[in-house]
Order: C-alpha cells, then sequence, then structure tokens
C-alpha cells in the first residue's frame, strides 16, 4: 500500500531525531524576476522558527545561494545549517555537537579565478545582448536569468546560447535550471551538501523538499525510511509531491506543529 504525504508526515514527525532539509528559491520562496529580491513565504519562516526551537530538531537550508545571502535573508538568527553554492560552501555552527570543521568556504585556485572570469565575461555578454536579462555572480559560479524576459522563445533562445558558451570553457560544470542556467568552476553539488549534514547531524530520519533538478542529487540519498517532497510538477525521484511553495508553507506549519506536539513524548 502506497504511503499517503498525510501519513508520511505523521510517521517522520515522530522520529527520534529528525533533519528537515529545504532548498530555497521555487520552495521555501516564490520565484521573483530580480533573485535578490526573493524572499521565504511568511507562513515558512513561521515554520522553519517554530522547527528550528524544537530539541532533536535540525533544520537545513541547501541551496545554490551563496552562503552570505542564506545567513541575511533565511536564518539571520543563525539557528539553521546551512549549505550555500550547490553544496560548496557549509555553515554547521548550529549543531549542538559542534564539529571541528563547522565552516566550509570556497578557496578557488589561480586556474579558478581565471576561469571564473572567463565564465563572467560570457555571461554578461550575453546580458547585453538580450534585454531583460541577468547575470547573478557567486562565489564559484554565475547564473544567467531569463526570468524577466516575457517571450519564451527568446528566453529559451538565451538559456540555449549561454549554455553553448559555457560548455566552451573546459572545466566548468554547467545546472540548468527554470529560466536559467548555471556554471561553476567547483564540482560540488546539494547531495554533496546533504551527504555532510546528514554526517554531522546524525538523524534518524530526514525531511528533504526542493523544486529542481539540482535537488535531485539530494533527493537519492534518501532512505526508505526519509521523506522526500518534490514541489511543483518536474520528474523527480520523490514519492511525495506539493504543487508549489505556497502548499509547501502550509504542510510545514502543520508538520511544525506535529513535531511540536510529538516530540515531548519521545524518550
Amino acid at each position: 500500500m502506497t504511503e499517503t504525504l498525510s501519513d508520511a508526515l505523521s510517521r517522520t514527525a515522530g522520529a527520534n531525531r529528525l533533519l528537515v532539509a529545504l532548498d530555497f528559491d521555487g520552495t521555501l520562496a516564490p520565484f521573483t524576476e530580480d533573485p535578490a529580491d526573493s524572499r521565504p513565504l511568511p507562513a515558512a519562516r513561521e515554520a522553519l522558527d517554530a522547527l528550528a526551537d524544537l530539541p532533536r530538531t535540525t533544520v537545513a537550508i541547501i541551496s545554490g545561494r551563496p552562503l552570505e545571502f542564506l545567513r541575511a535573508v533565511v536564518d539571520p538568527a543563525r539557528r539553521m545549517v546551512l549549505s550555500g553554492s550547490h553544496g560548496a560552501e557549509m555553515d554547521l555552527a548550529a549543531l549542538p555537537d559542534l564539529p571541528e570543521d563547522a565552516e566550509h568556504d570556497i578557496h578557488l585556485t589561480v586556474e579558478q579565478l581565471n576561469l571564473l572570469d572567463h565564465a563572467v565575461d560570457e555571461t554578461e555578454k550575453l546580458v547585453s545582448r538580450y534585454p531583460g536579462s541577468r547575470a547573478e555572480l557567486k562565489p564559484a559560479g554565475v547564473c544567467f536569468h531569463t526570468r524577466p524576459i516575457k517571450d519564451p522563445r527568446v528566453s529559451d533562445q538565451a538559456l540555449d546560447e549561454m549554455t553553448r558558451a559555457y560548455a566552451e570553457l573546459d572545466g566548468l560544470r554547467i545546472t540548468p535550471g527554470q529560466r536559467v542556467v548555471e556554471c561553476s568552476v567547483l564540482s560540488a553539488t546539494k547531495g554533496d551538501g546533504l551527504r555532510i549534514i546528514k554526517a554531522a547531524a546524525s538523524p534518524d530520519v530526514v525531511v528533504f523538499a526542493g523544486d529542481d533538478v539540482t535537488d535531485e542529487d539530494a533527493m537519492e540519498l534518501l532512505t526508505v525510511n526519509d521523506l522526500g517532497i518534490k514541489v511543483g510538477d518536474k520528474e523527480s525521484v520523490a514519492r511525495q509531491r506539493v504543487s508549489g511553495p505556497e502548499e509547501l508553507a502550509d504542510l510545514l506549519r502543520a508538520f511544525a506543529d506535529q513535531r511540536a506536539r510529538m516530540v515531548t513524548s519521545i524518550k
């Protein structure tokens, strides 16, 4: 018998040591034309804060966003574990048993810095050719955004051109997304981020939610006892699905209440 989402949430809410790990864009926050304007939905933020307050409960954000952005926008109180830049940056300082290497910063070689400069140059060239597109700089990469371009055919054409330009630069990791293509001089993935967090937090159960292809690297690490939730309609190995960030926010708020009731009975 297939487990319903409600049943899965009830089961995972009772875990002794629980890790709730979440993507940011398209998961906790709706997409915006300017990535800098993106913020978690109020209900999602309320749920994150409530979960982070509970004993034996770790909240983690695993995102392609830089660590600096996540600290400022998602976790200014520094109560959550953060993985930025697709697993290349880590901040585990919120864990009660603090690992010695609590923070993983990005240190690029001269060759990587030169490659990144070339990628940024190629991105800026295309931004100048496609009005409305944007470049988002990251510590180890750059994103080319086409969401503000109204004509979907023009958007697709720009993304195809950007992908080809990145592919001509040997050594880049290229990651497509929803109206965005990103490149990085590092090979880290969100799966790497989740793997590091799991090793440090030692949870009995993991709940992970994400919306994009980049989240599948983390989804594939989940066991039969964990819970993967796909946000949106893209293909996924996740066994459960919600329609969008709004439905996930409501679900997280109810899940936080359920976890609060159950955690008091856990010995």
